[in-house]
């Protein structure tokens, strides 16, 4: 699992009051997740206008938003199978509107290098998931790629470019560690409803 998903029963526990808030507003898991999507959608064309800090920092206010979401669904009891799919492609979807256009706005291809691994981490965990096996041993998740992300957009030269393949190449390891969990680890059993 990645090394900072382990601090999840905290940061749960943290935005408890916040998340109730949210859901007696009305405001479920899947808005929330939908609105770092849009937030995220917005960065990019920021950075694709040359406005690469600005993008940014919107990008990493949808980033917090996906913290939230699934703070919001564990402790309000609305996790779903869906939520779970919809937040991991609009997780992938953000990443690849914001680095698009980032790289429109000047940042090097290799950028491109974390969306590839990203999707290459989902697609292992999905494979996984279908074949009712565990996929909880990738030890780089999403906090660690972007911050490299931003790490690399910040970084000039090779050092950027350094820091985006870095994160393409933790996301292959993942995969490869997910799937190698599932096959040593027993079958998730799926409660009976």
């Amino acid at each position: 699992m990645s090394m900072l998903y382990a601090l999840k029963p905290q940061k749960d526990s943290l935005l408890c009051s916040f998340s109730r808030a949210l859901l007696s507003a009305g405001v479920t898991p899947n808005v929330v997740t939908a609105a770092g999507l849009l937030i995220s959608l917005i960065a990019g064309l920021f950075a694709a206008s040359g406005h690469l800090y600005a993008g940014i920092f919107l990008f990493i206010i949808g980033a917090c938003l996906d913290a939230v979401d699934g703070s919001l669904a564990r402790s309000c009891g609305l996790t779903s199978e869906f939520g779970r799919y919809f937040d991991s492609v609009c997780d992938r979807l953000s990443e690849l509107a914001f680095i698009t256009g980032a790289v429109a706005g000047g940042t090097p291809v290799m950028a491109f290098a974390v969306i590839a691994g990203s999707m290459l981490l989902l697609a292992s965990r999905i494979y996984n998931h279908r074949k009712g096996l565990n996929s909880n041993a990738a030890m780089f998740g999403r906090p660690e790629r972007l911050a490299l992300l931003i790490l690399g957009l910040l970084s000039s030269g090779p050092y950027s470019i350094a820091f985006f393949m870095l994160a393409g190449l933790l996301c292959l390891v993942s995969s490869v560690q997910a799937l190698a969990s599932g096959i040593k680890q027993p079958k998730l059993v799926k409660p009976s409803t």
